[in-house]
């Protein structure tokens, strides 16, 4: 008899319950696998495994996803368990300055860090942040106010900027979630025809009613790099995995005088600051090493400072001095 499983889920635009019945579908007809809204769930006792989903809300699950993961977690935590979250910006080497606040980690799996760690009691077998959809004519007061504010504080770009439906999901990311569920939970191989439902998310909704050339999805560039009055900013990636992009990162701090400090690591991201004496300023590089399972085999890297031009100089060589030695052997991608 095949598991029983639940994707329990909270959604305020129904992206979310878009990509519920997306995993449904990829995890086969075949399997018993239920879809259902928070609303409709008074236990989770019945099924073998629990797959959550939630739309995000600043920088967290939504707060009924965070209620029911708390009034569930005893019996979630013997049982298998995945989450996922449609969100923003999918780039998982992204750093976030905002006034009063810390720089840290944004985007994607970043994004479930918080529940993973006031729940470390459940280990989920698999997670993702897979980016999602606006629809800005429809969104809330809040949520347009939240959208104007993050494209005034974005100093790399705003992608979201002259459209009316904006997409950052990243379909590759959903099709490897499931083939996690069915691999790990479920003892089937991995499917390899995907492509064929990406029609529960693929639309012929226009980006906008008036600019008909115009994209909701644009992937990000892998080789970017950005110098204004406000930003340095870098990203690029490399062959290998997230181990020797970390030991590259820290034999260019131990050759170039940078105190290399830890803020966040997980399995798939390492975020540093890499301090230095610059003059009469100590300047801070924010560095990003990830891996995405979108494209295995290489690791993406980002630097970061918002220092000013004229203070920043010194870092700027430090980062290009980094890239050399990350590039080195043949190793950049294109």
């Amino acid at each position: 008899m095949s598991k029983r499983g639940l994707i329990a889920y909270d959604t305020i635009y129904s992206s979310t319950v878009e990509v519920a019945y997306w995993l449904k579908a990829l995890l086969g007809e075949d399997q018993h696998v239920e879809v259902k809204h928070f609303d409709q769930v008074i236990s989770v006792a019945p099924y073998d495994y629990v797959i959550i989903g939630s739309y995000t809300r600043w920088e967290k699950p939504s707060k009924r996803t965070q209620k029911f993961i708390a009034d569930n977690h005893r019996e979630l935590a013997g049982k298998q368990v995945c989450y996922f979250l449609t969100c923003g910006d999918n780039d998982e080497t992204m750093v976030l300055k905002a006034p009063g606040q810390k720089a840290h980690l944004i985007a994607g799996r970043n994004y479930l860090m918080g529940v993973m760690e006031q729940y470390s009691d459940i280990k989920p077998v698999a997670i993702g942040g897979f980016g999602g959809r606006e629809c800005m004519p429809h969104l809330n007061r809040v949520d347009t106010f939240q959208v104007w504010m993050v494209g005034k504080l974005a100093k790399e770009s705003a992608p979201w900027e002259g459209l009316e439906i904006w997409e950052s999901l990243v379909p590759e990311r959903v099709e490897y979630f499931a083939n996690e569920v069915r691999e790990k939970i479920l003892g089937l191989p991995r499917r390899t025809d995907c492509e064929k439902l990406r029609w529960f998310w693929n639309s012929v909704q226009p980006a906008n009613r008036s600019a008909a050339d115009r994209k909701k999805y644009t992937p990000k560039k892998y080789d970017e790099r950005l110098n204004t009055a406000k930003i340095y900013f870098s990203r690029s990636r490399i062959r290998g995995d997230l181990a020797l992009a970390i030991k590259l990162l820290k034999d260019w701090a131990s050759q170039n005088g940078i105190a290399l400090q830890e803020q966040k690591r997980s399995f798939f991201n390492a975020y540093y600051h890499g301090v230095k004496q610059y003059g009469a300023k100590a300047i801070t590089i924010h560095v990003v090493a990830a891996e995405f399972v979108e494209d295995p085999g290489n690791v993406q890297l980002s630097f970061r400072t918002w220092d000013k031009p004229g203070a920043r100089k010194g870092a700027e060589e430090d980062i290009t001095s980094a890239e050399q030695l990350l590039w080195a052997d043949g190793r950049k991608v294109g």
